[in-house]
């Protein structure tokens, strides 16, 4: 059973009568890439905040590494890394003299963990360049550099590759991926960025309105947005009996007029023959399923899912 770095049981952050956070429960496990998923307002900065003690909560409880006391839980923060919002970095120092700084502002003994961060993330050759005068690219992989600063078990970054270039997304995925593969770094990250977090993450919690709508791995969400071949038929356990029967076909039956094939419809003309030649009459053929993006979609919108 994977080890649980973060644990929330119905927390709750209130500002007067404004619910930014209901209730929430969320779970993450050792060695996850969990993507937080939601609309803008939606809470999950407020929720970031909550864990980095960076806000109080107004109610409910966090667990941290196991730990759940206040003392524990501050001392369990030193296993991690944040990047909440934009980094605050002095204009007219390098990469390197910016993450100095802050190695002793943290009281961090080793010396040579600024080279390793800058090294990590790709800016060990930035020189004396000021950080005033380094793209948005650059200047986002130093505050990853500062979040990696202590070598930490767990990374929690909010909305880390808003307003980045192509380019700049990919090397920035790529430096996570390599986190969590090479260092097993635990990552916890906000985006509404679908299609990137598509290709890095291993879990999913989708939040609404200060609530977690759903948490979902990523097989689990793959399986419920893959796509399949949907048959309207008369009798839909008649023309069960005949798929059956068809190499490679694997389908389920909705209703009693409904079935989504998901393997073996490369070719949908062969299934649509085999059925009416057992006497079962097809209405309707047609591919269906959808994205990451139309899945959040409707989600947001409240539609449910099977």
């Amino acid at each position: 059973m994977n080890e649980t770095v973060i644990q929330t049981r119905d927390i709750c952050k209130t500002y007067g009568k404004f619910s930014a956070v209901s209730n929430l429960n969320l779970q993450v496990s050792r060695g996850d890439i969990y993507a937080l998923v939601g609309q803008n307002g939606a809470g999950k900065t407020t929720l970031l905040k909550l864990i980095c003690g960076l806000t109080p909560a107004s109610s409910g409880e966090l667990e941290f590494f196991g730990y759940r006391e206040e003392r524990q839980i501050g001392r369990a923060r030193s296993k991690m890394g944040c990047m909440i919002e934009t980094p605050g970095f002095f204009p007219y120092l390098s990469a390197k003299e910016n993450l100095e700084c802050y190695r002793i502002q943290r009281g961090i003994k080793d010396a040579g963990c600024v080279d390793r961060a800058l090294q990590f993330v790709g800016l060990a050759d930035t020189g004396r360049k000021k950080f005033k005068n380094f793209s948005l690219g650059m200047k986002q992989r130093l505050g990853l550099a500062l979040a990696v600063l202590n070598d930490p078990d767990l990374l929690i970054l909010d909305e880390p590759i808003n307003g980045l270039d192509p380019m700049g997304i990919k090397e920035f995925r790529e430096i996570l991926m390599k986190l969590n593969r090479e260092k097993k770094t635990t990552v916890l990250i906000s985006s509404h960025i679908l299609g990137e977090l598509s290709q890095i993450a291993t879990v999913y919690g989708f939040i609404r309105g200060g609530e977690l709508m759903e948490h979902l791995s990523a097989q689990e969400l793959q399986e419920k947005c893959r796509k399949y071949l949907l048959l309207n038929v008369d009798d839909a356990q008649k023309a069960a009996a005949v798929l059956k029967n068809q190499p490679g076909c694997a389908f389920s039956v909705e209703d009693q007029n409904t079935l989504h094939v998901r393997q073996g419809y490369e070719k949908p003309e062969l299934l649509v023959q085999a059925l009416v030649k057992n006497g079962v009459m097809v209405s309707q053929v047609y591919r269906s399923g959808m994205n990451l993006e139309q899945y959040f979609v409707s989600l947001m919108e409240g539609k449910k899912h099977a």
